[in-house]
């Protein structure tokens, strides 16, 4: 039953739940937040500082709160003002967070599995956090630590990584399953990190669309329609300056509707669409030559080797690395050497200044070799894919893709948009790389207009570059502190590697490749954080070097991959198997995954709870800090993840290294924070509050490191509790600075933007030479079928896609929120339904509202939905929500709501980072017993 809630009914609610003391600054200034008369709530209110927690945009917000019969309550929510990145604007998900922590089905004390009761069942009693812990503690002493798995949502994976990592480091475990990598990090965002060089590029790049002129969408309705404020405020603005925007989507989703041209793509098709841009772009000459020649690979020169690969023209150490690559010098017409890492060009080996050539003259060598230039093998490569080959593949007119190459190549600045979650094919790392290829083309990177690199990264990079001038290396940092994909090459260091581990076991995933691989069977080369070989692990099917590699323990932070993780069925099996002697969730709501737990730890909502360190401002360019203050006082009897870790650390024996551990990875002074958590122990208050005070010690000495101007924790916080934030240079000084390849190289091997990819080249030496590992160019045709040649679809037969939708984040139990539901009411059918085209439906005879069954035609699981008939949608391709279908009927609003997405889904991963191909399939859709 659909359930509404009115503000009287809200307001009572919260008057009969628990009560706070005022808030209290950890250095002890005086009263958080602002006193502010009238708006939308009533009477005087306190406006307290705080960060959204709906998504994974991190949007700066202000929160009301008011004393009501005696007791603080949390009664408004609204953007902060003085926010750079959301700029006071907030979303229907974040206006209505308020009901999370107020919502009567929250997981409000420790709860442990009646004995004898089946995981998969709600059958739980109530336990004191002393029996949880000392019932988690017991289990985990009795197995190995690399028997031992952390899941993690984006919540744990990015606010508390600071925390997890050393966390696992501490304990021994080499085992993370972290959902924003497999789904996203690792899939959509690598193609555009092979480019330049960044790591995440919802963090760290801030697509500027206020000031572009051409704004190009393929594959992402998410980053401005349905997740994220702050790009969603400079889309805004494109429209109202002006801005052209094309967007390819089968659908006319939410950003297609804003769209001045809606193209609809045949599904998994853009690649071509791209590739035949990229031909476009080469042969009408509509790129920066003076930029791609001086901060690009492009130059390189190259050879093809006794094995038929493509490889750079260089020097190499004796550690096997580049010492120098060759360009082609236009001034003195020979060939020259440049360094190895630096962010230009420019200037040969030596110091001489040079012009290297994009286009090599025809017979050049180098020693004893043909060689060209990168740049001259995308002429070569590119020559197949011209607008009518792509016509064929995504049903749009030959004049249409050259038209649209054209207008983008000659209206500057002009943007393809870096896409966010895309693990959906076989090439969409490849087609996230070319979208990054084409915005290099024209110069577009830190440019405005264009792709903005972060506060954060600018600055980490900065420090790199100047390590690098001094002789040093990045190895000597710790992960966090390395700038973009040095981050990624820091993980692997530790994860994939056994001898970072006492036990010689890495983590499951990189033991399942290397197992795989011995035996001849697809692996995949990065793993990271992924599922892959979990369950083999579970089942004991796992051995590594001979070794069996069991997992027996598994401990999911604010993770629920039964709805989030595809299939549902092999997440279900994984947490309800006999040789699991442990699950434990720690979460807000009861998902359906805490379903399979044994121990249920219930979490401080983000309006309860201060944040245990300061964060960068996401994709802002500008560098600058904020955090969280806690709004109220816990209402139940939850707790803070970090008190949460510390105290299981604590019960391993391990909480001393597990806390310097923190204390380096977060940069905080080690010997305070010892004094602070002692302190807190003594007086029996939670740690929470020791780790940010400490925090804004440490910020007081960066703020002095970044401005030269020394800050004292005081001020810091005072700033913070009156803002809301810390800036510390603005976007346009760090931009004149920092600028990145202009003054100060990218994140890659090289310094410059890679449009030849080292990495993809390294895999193609392991792998064979394949389109996958095509470190030029490499067309990877969209797959959904086991036939080849595909074959034509059957009259009930569609193309599938997914995705999400305004009022819902991917990865969150907000969908039980009351108000997002009778917002939801009157778009019910497009918010929940599956979407299929009006005319198609009536050849079907099938009706706007009727139940249909859809069943995967290449894998066979089939689901249930609520069909929604529109016009905004190819006739070959039907649509589905990907935030609904939860099981839990614990949940009162959102339990049986909508279809589970991911009931629909095989186990299909590629074998770059293994991550999910879930659209690779067709299904048909026929009435509920038809």
């Amino acid at each position: 039953m659909h359930k509404t809630i009115s503000r009287r009914q809200f307001l009572k609610v919260a008057g009969v739940l628990g009560g706070m003391s005022l808030l209290r600054p950890v250095w002890s200034l005086g009263q958080a937040g602002s006193p502010e008369q009238g708006g939308a709530v009533s009477g005087t209110v306190v406006w307290v500082p705080s960060i959204c927690n709906f998504c994974s945009s991190f949007c700066d917000i202000k929160v009301a709160t008011k004393e009501i019969d005696g007791v603080k309550r949390a009664v408004k929510i609204e953007g902060n003002a003085e926010s750079p990145l959301n700029r006071g604007k907030i979303c229907a998900r974040g206006q209505a967070g308020l009901y999370q922590t107020y919502d009567p089905d929250r997981l409000k004390q420790p709860l442990i599995r009646v004995e004898g009761s089946k995981r998969g069942e709600w059958n739980f009693r109530a336990a004191t956090w002393d029996e949880a812990y000392r019932h988690i503690i017991g289990k985990l002493q009795k197995v190995n630590p690399w028997e031992i798995s952390l899941v993690g949502g984006w919540t744990a994976c990015v606010s508390y990584m600071h925390f997890s990592l050393p966390f696992c480091q501490s304990l021994g475990i080499p085992n993370i399953v972290a959902s924003p990598l497999q789904h996203c990090v690792t899939a959509g965002h690598l193609g555009t990190d092979l480019v330049t060089g960044n790591f995440n590029v919802h963090d760290e790049i801030l697509a500027d669309f206020e000031n572009a002129r051409y704004i190009l969408f393929s594959l992402n309705n998410a980053s401005v329609a349905a997740i994220s404020t702050a790009r969603a405020v400079r889309f805004g603005q494109a429209k109202k300056n002006g801005a052209k925007v094309v967007c390819l989507d089968p659908r006319m989703g939410e950003l297609a509707a804003k769209a001045d041209e809606w193209i609809p793509v045949k599904p998994g098709t853009d690649h071509a669409f791209f590739l035949a841009m990229l031909h476009t772009l080469l042969r009408e000459k509509l790129y920066d030559g003076p930029f791609v020649s001086k901060h690009t690979n492009a130059p390189f020169l190259s050879f093809v080797d006794e094995k038929g690969a493509v490889q750079l023209a260089a020097d190499k150490g004796a550690d096997g690395n580049p010492t120098a690559y060759y360009v082609f010098d236009l001034i003195s017409q020979e060939v020259r050497a440049v360094p190895a890492y630096t962010n230009t060009n420019e200037r040969t080996k030596s110091g001489s200044r040079i012009q290297p050539g994009l286009n090599a003259p025809n017979n050049l060598t180098w020693q004893g070799r043909p060689v060209t230039t990168v740049f001259d093998r995308f002429i070569a490569e590119s020559e197949p894919y011209t607008p009518e080959w792509a016509s064929k593949i995504t049903d749009i007119p030959a004049s249409t893709i050259k038209r649209i190459a054209v207008e983008f190549g000659q209206a500057r600045p002009a943007m393809v948009d870096p896409g966010w979650m895309g693990a959906r094919y076989h090439h969409l790392i490849g087609q996230r790389r070319l979208q990054a290829i084409i915005q290099t083309l024209v110069g577009g990177i830190d440019r405005p207009g264009g792709w903005m690199m972060n506060g954060e990264l600018h600055h980490k990079a900065e420090v790199s570059w100047h390590n690098t001038q001094q002789g040093k290396s990045d190895k000597d940092l710790l992960p966090v502190q390395r700038p973009g994909m040095g981050f990624a090459y820091g993980l692997l260091d530790i994860f994939a590697n056994p001898g970072a581990w006492e036990h010689g076991m890495p983590a499951f995933s990189f033991a399942w490749a290397e197992e795989q691989a011995k035996a001849g069977k697809q692996s995949a080369f990065l793993p990271a954080m992924a599922d892959t070989g979990l369950l083999e692990a579970v089942r004991g099917e796992l051995k590594y070097h001979g070794r069996p590699y069991n997992i027996k323990a598994i401990i999911l932070n604010a993770a629920n991959p039964i709805r989030h993780y595809f299939p549902a069925k092999r997440w279900e099996e994984i947490l309800s198997h006999k040789n699991i002697d442990l699950v434990v969730a720690v979460d807000v709501l009861p998902s359906d995954s805490t379903l399979y737990a044994d121990v249920i730890l219930p979490n401080h909502t983000y309006l309860e709870r201060n944040e245990p360190l300061l964060y960068p401002l996401g994709p802002n360019t500008g560098i600058g800090f904020t955090t969280r203050i806690r709004t109220i006082d816990p209402i139940y009897d939850t707790r803070d993840t970090t008190d949460i870790l510390c105290a299981i650390a604590e019960g391993m024996g391990k909480l001393d290294s597990y806390i310097h551990g923190i204390a380096e990875y977060a940069g905080l002074d080690h010997a305070m924070l010892k004094r602070e958590i002692a302190a807190a122990k003594k007086a029996g208050k939670p740690l929470n509050e020791a780790f940010l005070k400490t925090a804004y010690e440490a910020m007081g000495h960066f703020a002095e490191h970044v401005t030269g101007k020394h800050m004292s924790a005081a001020e810091v916080e005072a700033t913070i509790m009156d803002k809301g934030l810390l800036m510390l240079k603005d976007a346009d000084t760090v931009v004149e600075e920092m600028n990145m390849p202009r003054k100060i190289p990218v994140p890659t091997s090289t310094g410059r933007l890679e449009l030849f990819s080292p990495i993809l080249s390294s895999f193609g030496e392991k792998a064979g030479r394949t389109p996958l590992f095509d470190p030029v160019l490499g067309y990877v045709p969209r797959v959904v079928s086991d036939k080849s040649p595909e074959p034509s679809l059957n009259a009930d037969e569609f193309y599938f896609t997914y995705g999400k939708v305004p009022v819902v984040s991917h990865a969150s139990t907000n969908n039980n929120n009351a108000v997002l539901a009778a917002v939801t009411k009157p778009k019910e059918g497009a918010f929940t339904g599956l979407w299929m085209n009006a005319t198609k439906a009536l050849a079907l005879g099938l009706r706007d509202g009727q139940e249909v069954e859809v069943t995967n035609l290449r894998y066979g699981p089939k689901v249930t939905a609520t069909l929604f008939v529109t016009e905004m949608i190819r006739p070959d391709t039907v649509f589905l929500p990907s935030s609904y279908g939860s099981r839990n009927k614990m949940l009162s609003v959102a339990g049986g709501k909508g279809t589970a997405l991911n009931e629909l889904m095989p186990y299909s991963i590629e074998p770059i980072a293994a991550s999910f191909m879930s659209q690779e399939f067709t299904v048909s859709v026929t009435p509920v017993n038809s």
